[in-house]
């Protein structure tokens, strides 16, 4: 399974940004790769539709909700950036449509050091996180444990 953090160039710039414990944790299974608005990454565009994930919210009628677990899926897609700039990146890249949805439900985020926009919403991280607990992949602990220490 591979990330691939499509990131908000203003998040880069934070030093409460989550994306990069993913990164530092995830090393070569992890890619972060700045969204623009006018020139879509090459990495994203050639994935697979049938066998890469969009963690978002199904806001589009036309997407594919996808309900199953991510066992099979070897690449995940997460919009890495507030609410607010993770709408505006989804909107405005029309391509982030044609791959399956995943919304993750009922879990209530930990993380203190921004103020949630969205009752709901889990940080990169957690997001992260919860994915791997879901495959009992060898690196959710590592990764859990690092989100803690930056997060108290």
């Amino acid at each position: 399974m591979k990330f691939w953090l499509l990131t908000h160039t203003e998040e880069l710039k934070k030093t409460t940004g989550t994306g990069k414990l993913i990164k530092e944790t995830l090393g070569e299974y992890c890619e972060i790769i700045p969204w623009s608005r006018v020139t879509p990454s090459e990495s994203i565009l050639t994935l697979p539709p049938n066998n890469t994930v969009l963690i978002y919210p199904n806001e589009n009628d036309q997407a594919t909700s996808f309900d199953g677990g991510t066992s099979q899926i070897e690449n995940i897609i997460i919009i890495d950036g507030t609410w607010q700039q993770a709408r505006k990146i989804y909107n405005r890249s029309p391509y982030l449509h044609a791959f399956p949805h995943k919304e993750i439900q009922d879990v209530k985020s930990i993380y203190s050091k921004r103020r949630n926009q969205k009752s709901i919403g889990l940080c990169t991280a957690e997001v992260a996180i919860y994915l791997l607990d879901e495959r009992d992949h060898p690196s959710a602990k590592a990764l859990r444990d690092r989100f803690l220490e930056f997060n108290q």
